[in-house]
């Protein structure tokens, strides 16, 4: 179980490595479980939110997508925004909900970053 595992003293590197180790086909279950005992969904730090929410994408955990929609229309930063679009795009429903979202972040971001998304999403 997530609870035993002894995380103290992790920087964002250790759990950058352990989310990626995160296996594409997780369970929903297993990404509620990990969320609620370790908080990536709400985590304060981009680089953990950025990774959990392509894990969260890739495992079609639905949970995480208020607070997917809130990041990309709040943090503008293409190094973040990319990888979650390029993820999203790969399938229909994703790809509506990129598009959704990217009608509201869209004026927010830098214009090299609205080329490269209306690229993604057009």
């Amino acid at each position: 179980p997530a609870s035993s595992l002894d995380t103290k003293g992790w920087t964002t590197h250790h759990w950058l490595q352990f989310i990626r180790g995160i296996d594409d086909t997780t369970s929903i279950n297993k990404m509620k479980e990990l969320d609620d005992v370790f908080h990536f969904t709400q985590s304060g730090n981009t680089e953990i939110q950025c990774e959990w929410y392509i894990k969260a994408i890739r495992n079609n955990y639905k949970f995480a997508y208020p607070s997917i929609e809130n990041f990309l229309i709040h943090v503008g930063r293409r190094k973040f925004v990319k990888p979650l679009f390029a993820e999203l795009v790969k399938t229909t429903e994703g790809k509506e909900f990129a598009k959704q979202v990217y009608s509201k972040a869209r004026p927010g971001y830098h214009s090299v970053t609205q080329g490269t998304i209306d690229e993604m999403v057009k």
